[in-house]
């Protein structure tokens, strides 16, 4: 036994466990996960433009929440038959965005700590090779044809540089041993932003081709927490979406004891019920004990998302 629960459960059977950077969550099966959304307010005369003008709105509106919500009523008023209709307008669609913003949030930060990672990476726009259409198009097949040739996984974001503007794309990756493209060289350069010369490990098929790619070595969570964090500070910044190649998953799928469940977690009101996990249970699949939970169990367990 782990300990004394402060609730017994009984045990679950195909929960999806996640891992949020700091605890293990289960969330116990169920065929309704969620609950269902009240009633829409329509917008007049056309709801579809309506909607789609709010929401190139909402990316353009500043300050805390309250500021912003006063802002959008102001503007979208004229569209309804008083200011009433327009407030519950936009309370519903503002709360939609936030909603998915932070769905985007919660996919990311679970895809990314259920995984083994190599490398934080970034590749920067050369203007000298590429157009920055080009850049992101050929860069993304480069990719893509690296994932299912080579077994590459990776999530990754957009972003620009603050003093120059310049296109990177951020990435935590897993190479497989032997999947290396190109060679890994040090470099000595002179950072701008930092006003001083600092060591990098690059890429030559990378640099050759897109420009310059830095690529950091993983080498303890920590460093899978920090890449995460520097990643959804940019994606907060911008409208831009994050990149996930093929075949990454968002839980695991496991069986999971009463004795291995430390208590009942309350955060949002998604599910009905989510436990936290002692951080050494039992990993259990279709009745199979592959042991306590570690990289290498996690590898064998079934995953879903």
């Amino acid at each position: 036994m782990q300990g004394n629960n402060t609730q017994s459960t009984g045990n679950l059977i195909g929960a999806k466990v996640y891992f949020d950077g700091s605890q293990l969550i289960a969330i116990p099966h169920t065929e309704k996960p969620y609950r269902k959304r009240g009633n829409k307010i329509r917008a007049k005369p056309n709801e579809n433009e309506t909607v789609a003008e709010f929401e190139q709105a909402f990316k353009k509106a500043k300050g805390k929440r309250r500021k912003r919500k006063e802002t959008l009523i102001k503007e979208f008023t004229p569209l309804f038959e008083n200011e009433e209709q327009a407030s519950e307008f936009v309370e519903e669609h503002f709360n939609r965005l936030s909603r998915n913003h932070w769905e985007r949030y919660k996919r990311m930060i679970r895809r990314a700590y259920l995984q083994a990672w190599d490398y934080f990476v970034t590749f920067i726009f050369d203007s000298e090779k590429h157009t920055e259409e080009t850049f992101r198009k050929q860069l993304m097949n480069c990719l893509y044809h690296l994932s299912n040739r080579k077994g590459w996984r990776y999530i990754g974001v957009w972003e620009r540089g603050e003093l120059g503007k310049r296109l990177h794309f951020h990435a935590l990756m897993h190479i497989p041993q032997g999947a290396m493209v190109g060679e890994l060289e040090e470099h000595n350069d002179y950072s701008t932003k930092r006003r001083k010369w600092e060591k990098s490990v690059q890429n030559s098929f990378f640099n050759e081709r897109f420009g310059r790619s830095d690529f950091d070595a993983i080498v303890c969570n920590r460093s899978v927490s920090d890449s995460v964090n520097y990643m959804l500070k940019y994606l907060s910044k911008s409208d831009e979406k994050v990149v996930y190649s093929r075949g990454l998953k968002t839980y695991l799928v496991a069986d999971i004891l009463d004795e291995d469940i430390l208590c009942p977690y309350h955060l949002d009101d998604e599910y009905e019920n989510k436990y936290i996990l002692f951080s050494n249970f039992t990993c259990i699949t279709n009745g199979e004990i592959l042991g306590t939970v570690s990289p290498e169990v996690i590898a064998q367990m079934p995953k879903c998302n």
